[in-house]
């Protein structure tokens, strides 16, 4: 392992904190209220958010002590942790210049206990019963170097986008606008992007031959995650009526063209996924309808604070990630042949 191998990762997870910390991406002076109520101890707790806290330090306090250890650091844990307390705390100072945000000691708390539950996950006995265990399924699975960590990096930003139930699912923009007369063709959209994301799946797997099953699973997990969190943060309207029957047909329609098209050789099937991806991206922005922000921030029944920045970031998210996966399959594509000249 080099240690330049896991410094994207970071990077990635630590611009997703800073867009969340950031959002609206507006600056104001901060006044002496605020500046105090940062070391104040605060009137309420609200228990969400301080979850919310903790898991979205979780990962980079992972990541970052999976680099340290790269550098045979014997201290990696301590310093994972110290780092995300540090960033944390960059973070809430920042969010005293942004309007309608409060930086708070408790999220700073919050914070920097996720980034050390993180990095906890490489101490004994979770280490030798857990971490190492994934460590060997992911050497064994996944195609080797930064190549398969970054294919795991498009994937846990595939699943984040997924936890927004205002999207719908393999499509653009929101649910709150009708599909029109276009349907066919956005049902269409939704096959195509199904069987890119399935040849996709395939590329970055050592095995082939399991990519149905596990394209199968991915989907379902990230299916059933769009209900639990419609019945959770939609309206209850919405809740009941996210996904329509033809994106619905398109998915398996997806699956179905999927089926015969894994057994292609690798290059083709990197091909494949490159135009399928991108197609049917350009369809679902083309014939895909989008609400304003108010608008579609009325979707949610969801009261708590960090409702627009979860919304937009993962509706930025769900706009970038086939392109995101165009681009990987494009490079991998010449790797690979030119790995095949030599």
């Amino acid at each position: 392992m080099t240690p330049r191998r896991y410094r994207g990762s970071i990077a990635v997870w630590a611009a997703l904190l800073a867009y969340a910390s950031f959002y609206p991406f507006q600056l104001r002076i901060p006044s002496p209220e605020a500046v105090s109520a940062f070391f104040a101890a605060p009137r309420y707790v609200i228990r969400s958010d301080i979850a919310f806290n903790v898991v979205a330090y979780m990962p980079l306090g992972t990541l970052t002590c999976l680099y340290l250890r790269t550098l045979l650091d014997r201290h990696a844990i301590l310093k994972a942790a110290l780092f995300g307390a540090a960033f944390s705390l960059a973070m809430e100072l920042v969010q005293l210049f942004v309007p309608n945000r409060v930086a708070t000691f408790a999220d700073l708390v919050a914070n920097a206990g996720g980034a050390l539950i993180g990095a906890l996950v490489f101490a004994d006995p979770f280490y030798s019963m857990v971490t190492r265990r994934l460590g060997a399924v992911r050497d064994a699975a996944i195609i080797p170097g930064a190549w398969g960590d970054a294919s795991l990096v498009l994937l846990m930003l595939w699943f984040l986008a997924q936890l927004n139930p205002a999207i719908p699912f393999f499509g653009a923009g929101d649910i709150a606008q009708g599909e029109g007369s276009l349907r066919l063709l956005q049902w269409a959209a939704v096959g195509m992007s199904i069987c890119g994301f399935g040849l996709f799946i395939s590329t970055v797997l050592r095995n082939e031959s399991g990519s149905l099953r596990v394209s199968a699973v991915l989907l379902s997990v990230a299916l059933w995650l769009k209900f639990a969190f419609a019945s959770l943060m939609l309206q209850p309207h919405f809740s009941a009526e996210w996904v329509s029957t033809g994106r619905m047909l398109g998915l398996a329609g997806g699956i179905a063209a999927f089926v015969p098209l894994r057994r292609l050789g690798r290059p083709a099937r990197i091909y494949l996924g490159f135009v399928l991806l991108l197609a049917g991206a350009l369809f679902s922005k083309i014939f895909g309808a989008y609400s304003p922000l108010e608008e579609f921030l009325r979707l949610f029944r969801w009261p708590h604070g960090q409702l627009g920045s979860f919304a937009t970031l993962t509706r930025f998210l769900h706009e970038l990630w086939p392109f995101a996966a165009v681009v990987f399959l494009a490079s991998l594509f010449v790797v690979s042949r030119k790995q095949a000249v030599r």
